[in-house]
């Protein structure tokens, strides 16, 4: 029986492939590690707030509504993926704003506000953003209902919007990408 010899791409092809495991191998577990505390704050259905680096606290939805000035609101926002038409829904949530402010963050001196998410991923908005009336809110439910947990591609064609328990909405956002789902972290900076 002959062995046919590998051909030069076909090596590159297996080296790389070899170097993108091994690599993947090592990354992954690090990676896991390092976002544990998101995972948990998930599974707990709580939101870590911070003042720069400083942790205020973590929250769930029921103790951010016992803070003074707190209040659950309805409010409509345009949902519009690129998969599907864009629509107005109306969401339940509570208005950042007020939290940060109950929470005794100095909104003025603030530049932005990072969100981070259960994933890792993070979306920033302008402290302006924020400031605005009825403008940034996190948000629970979506036409009465609870957001679905996770994330599913096929979201935009149910009823319920994927992404929760929580999700920052910025109301004036004409494109619902802009939106942080999976919501664990805010930090004020």
């Amino acid at each position: 029986m002959k062995i046919k010899k590998l051909s030069k791409p076909a090596i590159a092809a297996i080296v790389i492939v070899s170097a993108l495991v091994i690599a993947f191998s090592i990354f992954l577990p690090l990676y896991l590690k390092a976002n544990k505390d998101n995972r948990d704050l998930y599974n707990e259905e709580k939101i870590a707030i911070y003042n720069g680096d400083t942790k205020i606290g973590t929250y769930t939805i029921a103790e951010l509504l016992a803070l003074e000035g707190v209040e659950e609101k309805q409010f409509s926002a345009m949902y519009d993926t690129s998969n599907s038409e864009p629509v107005s829904k109306t969401y339940t949530g509570i208005e950042l704003k007020k939290v940060l402010i109950a929470l005794g963050v100095n909104l003025a001196t603030a530049r932005q506000v990072q969100f981070g998410a259960s994933d890792g991923a993070n979306k920033v908005y302008s402290a302006d953003d924020v400031l605005l009336n009825d403008n940034v809110f996190i948000a629970y439910k979506v036409a009465g209902k609870d957001f679905n947990k996770g994330i599913d591609a096929l979201a935009y064609t149910k009823e319920q919007e994927d992404g929760g328990p929580f999700v920052v909405i910025r109301v004036n956002d004409t494109f619902s990408k802009n939106r942080c789902k999976l919501l664990t972290e805010i930090k004020v900076l």
